[in-house]
């Protein structure tokens, strides 16, 4: 017994000094096979509005220049290049504010944005890190000459430069990214309050390959619309069936950004005529709702219903077949009726 009591102290011991010693290298293993093999960090300056933010929310003035520093740091010992680059934030379809396009279609309520505000320091492109060093990365803001109202929403976007050794199966090369979030204020006025929406244009269209009706809403306001619900309906003009409905939570817009809402239709064949869309937006207490009677010629049906990858196709030979199996089934019935109809006269 006296034994058993021992093996069953040393078997203890050894779990507690396994469970310190063996999580502190399974982090470390962690650490040194990060993919991106870097990482970055926003050194923030004093004219912060909110220094419990890791993103810049800088106060600026008219012409006041300014640097801001981003420190990019290696996480493993080979080199990494990573390419710096600034970029507009703009509203998408998915309900998320993008920074990370790099030629957004900007819109038109939309005047001195980001890209032309703020610049990386001596026109650097890329930076080089390697064996856990850290570099730093200036960009120079300079604002206006006229104040401004609102924000002005863009990015400080990093990505690592792959090679051809990293492309998978597919071919493609994996990319690896961090984003900074930068906005600028003149007022200091609360950011997320005062968006306003617009419904711009209804119609057809294409979205990743899928038959959709886009409802085009713009925010002409300098402010962000947070956790917004959006929902629409598609119907026939004079009828009450509804043929397609779509709803959304959480959405996000940007300032001074428009973006499509976006109701799938399906595989079925889209028909030209004439059509209502109803929609409705709910945020930052307010409350929007359109209605909206627009037209899809033939010549745009059909160019949607061929271009789309998401169609039902049916081969040539199902015809054929469904007519074989048609005559088929006739053929059994009535040979089954002569068939009751002889034992019947047997009897």
């Amino acid at each position: 017994m006296a034994r058993y009591l021992k093996f069953i102290r040393g078997s203890l011991f050894l779990m507690i000094i396994g469970s310190l010693f063996f999580p502190m290298i399974g982090r470390a293993e962690k650490e040194e096979q990060d993919p991106a093999g870097f990482t970055v960090e926003s050194i923030i300056p004093e004219n912060q509005v909110d220094k419990t933010k890791t993103y810049y929310y800088l106060s600026v003035e008219p012409e006041q220049k300014q640097t801001i520093q981003v420190k990019v740091i290696s996480t493993k010992k080979e080199p990494v290049t990573v390419s710096v680059a600034v970029h507009d934030a703009v509203s998408s379809s998915v309900g998320a504010i993008d920074y990370a396009n790099a030629k957004p279609k900007l819109d038109k309520s939309l005047k001195n944005p980001i890209t032309s505000l703020v610049k990386v320091k001596d026109n650097v492109k890329e930076v080089t890190v390697k064996n856990f060093e850290e570099k730093i990365v200036e960009y120079e803001i300079i604002p206006p000459k006229e104040s401004f109202t609102g924000v002005k929403l863009g990015s400080l976007r990093f990505v690592r430069k792959g090679g051809a050794a990293e492309k998978n199966k597919s071919g493609l090369t994996p990319e690896y990214a961090r984003v900074i979030a930068l906005m600028l204020t003149e007022d200091e006025e609360q950011f997320n309050h005062g968006a306003d929406l617009h419904l711009k244009k209804v119609g057809l269209d294409l979205s990743n390959g899928r038959k959709v009706i886009a409802a085009n809403v713009q925010n002409n306001q300098p402010k962000v619309l947070q956790e917004m619900k959006i929902n629409g309906q598609i119907k026939r003009k004079g009828e009450s069936k509804v043929l397609s409905k779509h709803e959304m939570e959480n959405f996000s817009v940007a300032p001074n950004s428009n973006f499509n809402f976006e109701i799938p239709l399906g595989i079925d064949k889209f028909e030209a005529g004439t059509y209502v869309f109803t929609g409705e937006a709910k945020g930052d207490g307010r409350t929007w709702k359109w209605n909206e009677t627009f037209e899809v010629g033939k010549e745009r049906a059909d160019q949607i219903n061929e271009e789309t990858v998401f169609k039902l196709i049916v081969p040539q030979w199902v015809p054929w077949v469904a007519g074989i199996l048609l005559l088929s089934l006739i053929g059994l019935i009535v040979f089954l009726r002569r068939r009751q109809r002889t034992w019947q006269e047997r009897k």
